[in-house]
């Protein structure tokens, strides 16, 4: 039996080249075949070579949630460019991204224009002249930013999407909410070309009244979403409001989902099945399989393995970045393995369930508090909506455990709240787990990525 062929730009071509006719991307203002994403692709790698950009080269791309800028990803990727997609709400970072990466090229509507002439620093120019020895295209992505400054990390993309297996499989609509320079948004959105699949254009404001109307008016199938964000349309109630009887399967990721909203998600829309997805900007998507309360890490696909040491998931992937432009080791280790910087706790029936993140972690004095473990409990609470754990400095023990709720109980007064909060959570969590201080807030912020920001709300 031939294996399926793995996933490359020109591989991209051949599969939009044979779906020439059909529908590769709908939107509330255009519909694109593949004939038509084809021959963008293909213009945008004609622009680049015509410029004289080659291997080891950096053009700054569009990365919008359009057709437009995959189009110009996938054309950089043909002319051996490395793509630095950036979303145009971004546009203030080009500066640093100038610093980190010089960039030679960006792509302004569509056309390509000249950058100033700039020299890389030491460290990005030895990765780049790896990836030119390769002759591959690259990938840069901005990675972080829930708690600090973003870092840009170094793909080699030929690397990441040969981890990308071509099946055909009966089209869906799929409609995918992080945009094209995050790894969750690229990574759904070549595994839906690789398999025929229908990408649906997120609307411009990404609201939960906007992402249901969609939803109902594209019927779209799959959502790819956070759990943050789901939050927000079960709060919403746009599921009383739109049809979304079309939805039948969301993944989630890129943050823990506690357990009290995945049953109130269940419960609101039976119909779908919600599967849980995990990858970083550095290694890209993993293979995972569900499995009771928590992950199964695939190590038997090739060249991927897993081990927690010292509770933090620390894994192996083909799909590696080369490093950090900045040069720093990061989670990059010499032998390999990428440290990840979740923490994680092996199950009973052999799953992995990650707890947080290290840099997360709220030291009360020597002990050591995770905030989505604490945000579980609590957003278990019959009155909580929605809430946050953050840290907050104490003399005494250094820091204390803080909360931001959304409440929706009787109550006002945040002394009374948080009385009601230790009563409930007092059997499952150690007293110095308990929140400290309570704030009650209309709605959590967010980052760019729809990601449950790890700073508190400003006053």
């Amino acid at each position: 039996m031939r294996a399926n062929p793995a996933f490359s730009p020109q591989i991209l071509l051949d599969l939009v080249d044979r779906r020439a006719a059909r529908a590769l991307w709908v939107g509330d203002e255009e519909v694109c075949t593949g004939r038509e994403f084809g021959e963008a692709v293909r213009a945008a790698a004609a622009q680049c070579t015509a410029a004289g950009i080659g291997a080891g080269e950096v053009v700054v791309t569009p990365g919008d949630g359009t057709c437009t800028a995959l189009a110009w990803l996938f054309g950089a990727a043909l002319a051996s460019a490395i793509a630095a997609p950036l979303r145009a709400a971004r546009e203030g970072e080009l500066d640093g991204w100038a610093r980190q990466a010089a960039p030679g090229w960006r792509v302004r509507g569509e056309v390509l224009e000249r950058l100033p002439a700039a020299e890389p620093p030491a460290a990005a120019a030895q990765l780049y002249a790896r990836l030119r020895a390769r002759g591959h295209p690259g990938l840069i992505l901005a990675t972080g930013g829930t708690t600090g400054a973003a870092k840009l990390v170094l793909h080699d993309l030929a690397v990441l999407l040969a981890t990308v297996p071509v099946r055909l499989r009966k089209a869906r609509r799929i409609l995918p909410l992080m945009r094209f320079d995050h790894i969750g948004g690229l990574d759904i959105a070549w595994r839906a070309l690789a398999a025929g699949h229908v990408l649906v254009g997120p609307p411009p404001a990404i609201t939960p009244e906007a992402v249901a109307a969609t939803i109902e008016r594209h019927a779209v199938e799959v959502l790819v979403a956070t759990p943050s964000f789901l939050n927000l349309m079960l709060a919403a109630d746009v599921h009383h409001r739109h049809t979304l009887g079309s939805l039948r399967t969301v993944p989630y990721g890129a943050e823990p989902m506690p357990a009290g909203l995945l049953e109130q998600l269940r419960l609101a829309w039976p119909q779908v099945r919600f599967v849980q997805r995990f990858g970083t900007s550095e290694t890209g998507a993993l293979p995972v399989a569900e499995a009771g309360d928590g992950l199964v890490l695939a190590a038997t696909d090739a060249g991927f393995a897993w081990k927690l040491v010292e509770g933090e998931l620390w894994v192996r992937s083909p799909a590696c970045a080369l490093g950090y432009l900045s040069g720093e080791n990061g989670g990059f280790a010499a032998d390999g393995w990428f440290r990840t910087g979740d923490l994680a706790e092996r199950l009973p029936d052999g799953s992995v369930r990650i707890v947080g993140r290290r840099e997360e972690l709220i030291n009360v004095g020597g002990e050591k508090v995770a905030p989505a473990e604490v945000e579980d409990v609590l957003h278990a609470h019959p009155h909580v909506a929605d809430c946050r754990v953050y840290p907050e400095r104490n003399a005494l023990l250094g820091q204390v455990v803080a909360a931001e709720l959304v409440w929706r109980g009787p109550e006002t007064d945040p002394v009374t709240v948080k009385r009601s909060l230790h009563e409930f959570a007092a059997g499952r969590l150690a007293r110095y787990k308990l929140p400290a201080t309570v704030r009650l807030v209309d709605v959590l912020a967010t980052t760019d990525n729809l990601k449950k920001r790890r700073t508190p709300s400003p006053s």
